[in-house]
């Protein structure tokens, strides 16, 4: 009769324990149940296409220029590496004066909420300093920079960025004056993810 509760007990510690070894010998290392995840220069979200609104700081005088500010398009790849942005300005001033831009940025640093880019420019003025002149002048800009946009909710930023340009006005076909001087911008940008 001794020989039955230790058979029951033996029986009832195997039947426990058997599924527990089969389970280890089909997967042996168990996966984890959470994940750690990094979000850097080169993750998180693109933040896709943007408008908004930019005006041009002039850090020699402290003020930001007396023209409207420009229409801002900007879109970000999927990945978050990069935002590529096209700035449209349309102004009266002896004639109506538009200004044409493109710049490219490449995130260096980036969190959920802000990054910090590294970037290039082009753009191009049309206007006119003298109404009596029927032609208008255009002028070309290039310019290097660093940008900061933090994002106040998930999808509205605020902008600031500067940087050197280089000017290159329109002064005809035999006078070449070039300049460089401290660049910014402030605005505000809203994406549609």
């Amino acid at each position: 009769m001794r020989r039955t509760p230790s058979f029951l007990l033996f029986l009832t510690i195997a039947s426990v324990l058997a599924p527990a070894v089969a389970l280890a010998q089909i997967n042996p290392t168990p996966e984890p149940t959470s994940r750690a995840t990094v979000t850097g220069a080169r993750s998180g979200s693109g933040r896709g296409f943007g408008l908004g609104a930019v005006a041009f700081y002039q850090p020699e005088t402290g003020t930001v220029s007396n023209t409207v500010p420009n229409l801002l398009l900007t879109w970000g790849n999927a990945g978050g590496q990069f935002h590529l942005e096209g700035l449209f300005g349309l102004y009266h001033k002896n004639g109506t004066d538009f200004d044409l831009a493109a710049r490219g940025w490449y995130h260096v640093h980036a969190t959920s909420s802000a990054d910090f880019s590294l970037g290039a420019g082009l753009g191009f003025t049309r206007r006119r300093n003298d109404p009596t002149v029927t032609t208008a002048q255009w002028d070309f800009e290039m310019e290097l920079g660093a940008q900061v946009r933090a994002f106040i909710v998930s999808n509205v930023a605020l902008l600031g960025s500067l940087g050197l340009g280089l000017y290159i006005p329109d002064t005809g076909p035999t006078v070449v004056n070039i300049s460089g001087n401290l660049t910014g911008t402030v605005g505000l940008a809203y994406y549609f993810q």
